[in-house]
């Protein structure tokens, strides 16, 4: 079987949730046997695939393009929406001018809906925003993100002999306004508790406003490699991810299968995609940020949340799935 995965030009050089979705869905479809290429051109010659998998409905212009490519050469379209309906986030977080601009692409996301064979909601939660948003006739099957096994095997102690940095809160998330990053630097500016960012900075402007707190011992660690992340996940007690919105954060999944306790919003998909296993924040509210970190932290580590992920959300389980999806329209 031959796959074609269409996404954003940039997946690779402005990396976001859906550049490890794809990178690692890839990577064990080709072990499970299937032939899967990596295009953004629109224009690609399709007639050696058998199915074309477009990727993200957020950023959506690229996506519609590719759709109206695939539908003029009658090839079967598998869509992962990566779907969330960011307008509250943008109107409670005075975003106005994006609120205009999801509007205007609206009809380019009922065309994706309706034009592939179907779609793969990672949740129910998304699966009826799609279709209370769009009220689409294609069908879907459930499947949700997963999280590389590597992230069993980091080294603890790697930040405490690279920096002398030990006992750390972590973050591990894109330095931009979505993530939050703010409101945590400001819930734990009186703790002495050292507090470690990672992640490529988006937005230089944000990232100055989180420094002129001058928090002490805040710590930020750009371009981290994977293997690095492993070991700061492993050294962390507790990794924190109070963003606006998550749908459902796939860095929560990689703390917890390194063995953080883990806090995160209680806004998107997250209670559904993670249940009683970790502590949900209201990102609106220091309060809330603080308590339930600061209870994480105290909080000694057990092994439910990295068994419950072992169990639903290892990327070789959600493969089979897909691989499952795709012979199903073939057939």
């Amino acid at each position: 079987m031959n796959v074609l995965f269409q996404t954003r030009k940039d997946y690779l050089s402005n990396v976001a949730g859906d550049s490890v979705i794809i990178q690692n869905l890839r990577k064990n479809l080709i072990n499970l046997g299937v032939k899967v290429d990596i295009y953004h051109d629109n224009r690609i010659n399709l007639s050696k695939y058998d199915i074309v998998h477009i990727f993200n409905t957020i950023r959506v212009h690229e996506s519609y393009q590719f759709m109206k490519h695939v539908k003029k050469h009658n090839k079967r379209i598998v869509l992962t929406p990566i779907y969330w309906d960011l307008r509250k986030y943008f109107k409670g977080t005075l975003q106005l001018e994006k609120i205009a601009s999801w509007n205007r692409n609206e009809k380019k996301r009922k065309f994706l809906f309706d034009h592939c064979d179907i779609y793969l909601p990672h949740c129910m939660g998304e699966a009826k925003l799609i279709m209370k948003n769009y009220n689409t006739p294609s069908k879907y099957t459930i499947i949700p993100y997963g999280v590389d096994e590597s992230f069993l095997m980091g080294k603890k102690y790697y930040l405490k002999k690279k920096y002398g940095i030990d006992d750390y809160i972590l973050c591990v998330g894109r330095i931009n306004h979505q993530k939050n990053q703010f409101n945590l630097i400001k819930a734990l500016l009186k703790e002495k508790i050292p507090l470690v960012l990672v992640g490529t900075v988006n937005d230089k402007n944000y990232l100055k406003e989180c420094l002129k707190m001058r928090k002490e011992k805040l710590f930020l660690l750009d371009h981290v490699k994977i293997s690095e992340l492993n070991s700061i996940y492993k050294g962390a007690k507790v990794h924190v991810l109070p963003s606006w919105i998550e749908y459902p954060g796939l860095a929560n999944l990689e703390a917890g299968m390194a063995g953080c306790n883990v806090v995160t919003t209680k806004i998107g998909s997250t209670k559904e995609v993670f249940g009683e296993y970790i502590r949900y924040c209201n990102p609106y509210d220091f309060e809330s940020i603080y308590k339930e970190t600061m209870e994480a932290f105290e909080t000694d580590k057990n092994n439910l949340f990295k068994d419950f992920i072992m169990e639903n959300y290892i990327w070789m389980k959600i493969a089979k799935k897909v691989k499952e999806v795709y012979f199903s329209i073939i057939e």
